[in-house]
């Protein structure tokens, strides 16, 4: 069975983390996964992985879609499908984006699925009024729908729940098992010394709210002023974030393939996010043992063990402070590997649901 899972830009973003998991654990499998993106960064780690494995890339060359380039996205789209129609499945990671699955459908490709991986989308009204209009048709032309969670799926496919097959955010869970030798050898390859250090992963975006971590960060000199906080990403926020940062606390490691080393390295998980569709990052943190601060905008099914904190976007400063205090050497890191799996959330099981559900509706 052939898949072509599209993927608008190729990057570091959770996403691509779980297309990654899933395209590492097909083994010798039946079926077989390529990938279609409107753009790519070639200097992505997660893409040079995913080629270095053999991996399949066609792209549409569109960084940009908006009005002035939709008639463009709209030929080059349904002439990548008149060429390439032999696939069994489309499984669509961003439902409005127009005309991936419209051209699909054109060429006989009817086995379409929607990928719900948020609860909403930071955009203009304006904006938001545009998307949906394209997410609503899309939903109505595919046959299959996933989500990564509950809140995903509710907010995408509202009263079609019933239809909706969850597929966890899978993660290596074996990779992030804690363990005290690695813990120590990372914080001195950081050079974090005995200092307080917290850390994010997350891609440089408006709703993973760097913003917010950087006013939190001012705060939290005051009372710990050696603290660290390592930022693990990039994005098209980055280098805002870069100027608006004035604090050497504060450190940017980029876009890297080691996020379960530096996390076994950390001391508290930050992942104050406007929304989410599940949080993978919060799913990572938990695996490598770590205390994560999450906010209210994360769907509460990220709690797999007890290591998660919820905090309101809407409290001040000083309660975050505070609650990242109390977290400091609250709990002994400890390993959480058996968890995640009683969870489902290894990476090899949810590949093996995702697999079996192809094979069920490919008969």
């Amino acid at each position: 069975m052939k898949v072509l899972h599209y993927i608008p830009g190729f990057n570091t973003g959770g996403i691509e983390a779980v297309f990654l998991n899933w395209y590492k654990n097909l083994d010798d499998s039946d079926v077989t996964f390529e990938l279609l993106v409107r753009s790519y960064d070639p200097q992505s780690p997660m893409l040079k992985e995913y080629l270095a494995l053999g991996g399949k890339l066609h792209s549409l060359d569109m960084p940009s879609l908006n009005p002035k380039t939709l008639v463009t996205f709209r030929k080059k789209t349904k002439a990548f499908f008149s060429n390439y129609k032999d696939y069994d499945f489309l499984h669509v990671h961003v439902a409005d984006d127009p005309f991936v699955i419209s051209s699909a459908k054109a060429v006989g490709i009817k086995q379409v699925g929607i990928h719900a991986h948020t609860i909403g989308y930071n955009e203009t009204y304006k904006s938001q009024g545009i998307k949906g209009l394209i997410r609503d048709y899309n939903i109505k032309q595919a046959s299959h729908y996933f989500a990564c969670s509950n809140q995903a799926a509710k907010w995408m496919f509202k009263g079609q729940l019933d239809k909706v097959q969850i597929i966890h955010n899978g993660i290596d869970a074996h990779a992030y098992q804690f363990d005290a030798q690695r813990r120590q050898l990372y914080r001195e390859e950081l050079k974090l010394g005995d200092s307080l250090t917290l850390v994010h992963v997350g891609r440089f975006s408006e709703v993973k709210n760097h913003a917010f971590m950087l006013d939190l960060a001012a705060k939290l000199v005051e009372v710990e002023p050696s603290f660290t906080l390592l930022f693990v990403g990039d994005g098209p926020l980055l280098e805002d974030i870069k100027v608006k940062n004035h604090l050497a606390n504060v450190q940017f490691l980029g876009a890297r393939l080691d996020i379960a080393d530096i996390l076994q390295a950390a001391d508290v998980f930050l992942l104050p996010s406007k929304f989410e569709g599940l949080g993978m990052a919060a799913i990572e943190s938990q695996a490598a043992g770590l205390p994560t601060l999450v906010s209210d905008g994360v769907p509460e099914e990220v709690t797999i063990t007890d290591l998660v904190e919820f905090l309101s976007l809407e409290n001040s400063y000083e309660v975050w402070v505070n609650k990242i205090m109390a977290l400091k050497g609250q709990k002994e890191r400890r390993d959480t590997y058996q968890e995640i799996i009683d969870a489902h959330y290894d990476s090899k099981q949810t590949t093996k649901d995702l697999l079996d559900y192809y094979r069920r509706v490919g008969k």
